[in-house]
């Protein structure tokens, strides 16, 4: 049962890395059409710039989660990695517990609490163009929930790993 949740997690955050990956395609095309329509026409767009900082937003929040299954966050692992796999997997193991669970749990949390008074206001952006944030907000308990259930698989991998049981 334990072995089908990692599966399934795994699956579910590869879906989206590679749907977050393509996001890059419309991002680089409203910079290119913003830089277009200023330079060469004068005619900056009130829009164009937000639209480049959600979207960039989206893509790195979304991509937490994959990027913790493929093992590619940034760590300082200069001692642990001098040390036998058994033990760095055993600090693996016990930091997930007292560094990654209370600090993403209370970033859920958070993040859960900030999307939901946005919706409860129907927030909308201060600029001229004024989009609605709401959506955007909610990118952030979303992502961070990929990345909590990612851990969490990751975390049943190396258990099974340390047995020397692979999944």
């Amino acid at each position: 049962m334990l072995k089908k949740f990692v599966h399934a997690v795994d699956a579910v955050n590869q879906f989206v890395g590679r749907f977050t990956s393509y996001l890059l395609v419309p991002l680089v095309l409203v910079v290119c059409y913003e830089v277009f329509m200023r330079k060469l026409f004068n005619l900056p767009t009130v829009w164009a710039f937000e639209m480049t900082v959600y979207l960039y937003g989206f893509h790195y929040m979304m991509a937490m989660g994959v990027t913790m299954l493929y093992d590619k966050h940034i760590r300082i692992d200069i001692i642990t990695l001098q040390m036998p796999q058994k033990i760095q997997l055993i600090l693996r193991l016990i930091t997930f517990w007292l560094v990654f669970v209370p600090f993403v749990g209370a970033m859920l949390w958070a993040g859960m609490e900030y999307a939901a008074t946005s919706w409860g206001q129907w927030e909308h952006s201060w600029s001229a163009w004024k989009p609605p944030l709401y959506p955007f907000k909610t990118v952030i308990p979303v992502s961070l929930a990929l990345l909590f259930i990612q851990g969490f698989a990751n975390f049943v991998r190396e258990c099974y790993k340390l047995k020397g049981e692979t999944i």
